[in-house]
């Protein structure tokens, strides 16, 4: 079907963002395999870093600009939504993902509903369903990042706007004041006007 409206398809919009740009995505597993499967599969389209445990994603994240943190369920000492909770406080922008092949969907459909992870991918996944799942977080991440940037654009121009507006508001008082004969009663809106 052709797009409508000049819209482009799905996915050629995917395509032309990923060549625009590799983004930065963090697997955080306990399991190496794991992360070493993640990276060979993702590494042409995105910068990979691997971290086996959530202090070394932290650091990893203080290091590296991170778009994407895609982190397993299942790990000692802290469950991956814990994790990509404080995620979200330490690096807001950055969209999460949850992994697991364990059904433990109570707690990963609490994190969902609480706006802590943007997708679910459960494990043993298929190469071309993880590609999809990280190329749409990425394209989210840009949907994200272009609305931020249009609002702070948007915030400027009506600040300009408001400096605008306060100098011409100025320039109409001047005027008025000098437009005044000198024998004429001054009005109760002129801030010169006697009390």
């Amino acid at each position: 079907m052709p797009p409508q409206h000049g819209r482009v398809p799905l996915a050629e919009g995917l395509t032309s963002i990923m060549a625009r740009t590799k983004h930065c995505l963090l697997i955080v597993d306990d399991e190496p395999n794991v992360c070493d499967s993640v990276h060979d599969l993702l590494r042409r389209e995105f910068h990979v870093l691997k971290a086996h445990s959530a202090d070394e994603g932290y650091r990893l994240m203080q290091e590296e600009e991170v778009h994407i943190v895609m982190s397993d369920q299942r790990m000692p000492q802290i469950s991956g939504v814990e994790l990509l909770t404080k995620v979200k406080v330490r690096c807001p922008q950055a969209i999460r993902m949850l992994f697991t092949g364990f059904a433990d969907l109570e707690s990963v459909i609490a994190a969902i509903n609480q706006g802590q992870i943007f997708q679910f991918v459960r494990k043993p996944w298929q190469p071309e369903e993880l590609q999809m799942a990280v190329r749409y977080a990425a394209a989210e991440y840009d949907r994200l990042e272009t609305i931020a940037r249009e609002r702070e654009q948007l915030l400027a121009e009506i600040n300009g706007l408001e400096n605008r507006l306060s100098a011409l508001e100025s320039e109409v008082h001047r005027l008025r004041l000098h437009d005044l004969p000198k024998d004429s009663p001054r009005t109760p809106e002129s801030p010169e006007a006697p009390l």
